[in-house]
């Protein structure tokens, strides 16, 4: 389980930011560069979970971020547990098999909103939450990380990872700056005798090397930070954190390798880059949704698309479900939706006397998504593996472009009629999406790469 780090802070308003001190707010506000990418790991000491390695990447594009959990060499993580009935104790838990939680976890913060996917190779759900009320799953913002005093693996977690309780007052805190043995200090208190104290360093661009938690007089969590320069920045090289007074950690960060503004970077991030398929069905706070490749949709306006307007989900997405928890053979599960489909379709007949699926027939000459297919294979020169894969995109952006134009075709009739622009600008702004996101970006991936895709970057501390 991930809990969520500083990024919260940075990208939605948690508080009376220009109360903070401004070496706070020179981290928390600090641009970061248009991408990058950064290899790191987590390491446990002590406990269940003692010498686990769970290697991470993250990478950034504008205000995109997602980040890779890989666990360790076998792709496990931390210890998992399922509540026996009727059990409330913790020895009441029954432990997980490592195998069953083992793969990659990807989360992403992606247009204002957190979405996580917890196995990424068996993408059928998700969860999506906005970023103002999101409490877990969101990136570890590694650059300000020396801020945080303690690690939580919680699922409810503050943006400086402190737990509920921890949290109750703080952004109503009272923030004072003090030089403690020739150290810059920042001191904020807050809540019923809770006390935040972070040491920065000025040969280290003022970073954070200690951050501090007390209740009572009493330390309950501290951090500690290394730094090493990268071209022109300071970046953390590990993080150790200590529960109380310990002087062994029980957990470390160590980042490997930290690049910027590369040209072999991801330039632009999407859902669709962490592993969500059309057809993957997302949780949101308030109703399930489904991504159709494009975009995030109400799971009813994915289903009309589905059994009204003859849209078919991803292929996996469609082997997965036939195989979990139907238990049934491909060819089994595409009969029975050819069958519901047909039967929504007498439904929704007898009740409307419509037949919205053929409102827009598909059209068979070449349109202008076949015309840049072709000059797209014949400019890159495309092996026959490649132009059969392009063609298959074609169809399956075809097949969504046709499906939601069926789908949304009396209401673009309806706003053509009343002239009302801003409908008709949005409808647009749909297909355009579906045209870059479907079409265009899955295309070029099919480029032939003259060179390795990254150069090898500099070992943070080398």
């Amino acid at each position: 389980m991930k809990a969520a780090l500083l990024l919260a802070v940075l990208l939605s308003p948690t508080g009376p930011r220009d109360q903070h001190p401004p070496r706070l707010r020179n981290i928390l506000d600090s641009r970061p560069a248009r991408t990058s990418q950064v290899d790191w790991t987590a390491t446990w000491i002590g406990g269940r979970d003692d010498g686990l390695v769970e290697r991470y990447v993250t990478r950034q594009a504008g205000d995109a971020i997602w980040e890779s959990n890989l666990g360790d060499g076998n792709g496990y993580h931390c210890t998992g547990f399922r509540d026996e009935p009727g059990g409330s104790r913790e020895e009441e838990r029954q432990e997980i098999p490592k195998h069953e939680l083992a793969g990659t976890r990807n989360s992403l913060v992606h247009e204002g909103q957190a979405w996580h996917l917890y196995y990424a190779e068996r993408p059928l759900n998700g969860i999506v939450q906005p970023l103002e009320t999101v409490r877990n799953f969101v990136p570890v913002n590694l650059p300000a990380i020396g801020l945080a005093p303690s690690w939580s693996t919680g699922l409810e977690a503050h943006p400086l990872l402190l737990s509920e309780w921890e949290s109750d007052g703080f952004d109503s805190a009272s923030f004072r700056e003090e030089i403690q043995e020739s150290t810059p200090t920042v001191i904020a208190e807050y809540g019923q005798g809770y006390r935040l104290t972070w040491r920065f360093d000025n040969r280290y661009d003022g970073n954070p090397v200690w951050a501090g938690l007390e209740y009572n007089g009493q330390l309950t969590a501290y951090s500690e930070t290394e730094y090493a320069r990268i071209g022109e920045r300071w970046f953390p090289k590990s993080v150790s954190f200590y529960g109380r007074a310990s002087s062994i950690p029980y957990k470390r960060i160590d980042v490997q390798r930290v690049t910027w503004d590369e040209p072999w970077h991801i330039q632009e991030i999407t859902p669709a880059d962490i592993g969500a398929l059309n057809g993957t069905q997302f949780a949101t706070p308030h109703a399930m949704m489904a991504w159709t490749g494009a975009d995030l949709i109400p799971i009813n306006e994915y289903w009309d698309l589905v059994n009204l307007n003859g849209l078919r989900s991803d292929a996996r997405i469609l082997e997965m479900t036939a195989e979990s928890p139907l238990g049934k053979p491909l060819a089994e599960y595409l009969q029975f939706l050819e069958r519901r489909s047909f039967q929504e379709r007498e439904r929704y007949r007898k009740k409307y006397g419509d037949e919205p699926w053929l409102a827009t027939k598909p059209v068979k000459e070449k349109d202008e998504w076949d015309v840049y297919v072709e000059k797209f294979i014949a400019e890159h020169k495309l092996p026959e593996p490649g132009v059969k894969r392009a063609r298959e995109v074609l169809e399956q952006a075809k097949n969504l472009r046709d499906a939601r134009r069926r789908q949304n075709a009396s209401s673009i009739r309806e706003a053509e009629k009343e002239k009302d622009q801003r409908k008709l600008d949005h409808f647009a702004a749909v297909e355009k999406k579906m045209f870059d996101r479907v079409l265009v970006r899955n295309l070029n991936k099919l480029i032939p790469k003259k060179e390795p895709e990254a150069p090898t970057p500099s070992s943070v501390g080398e």
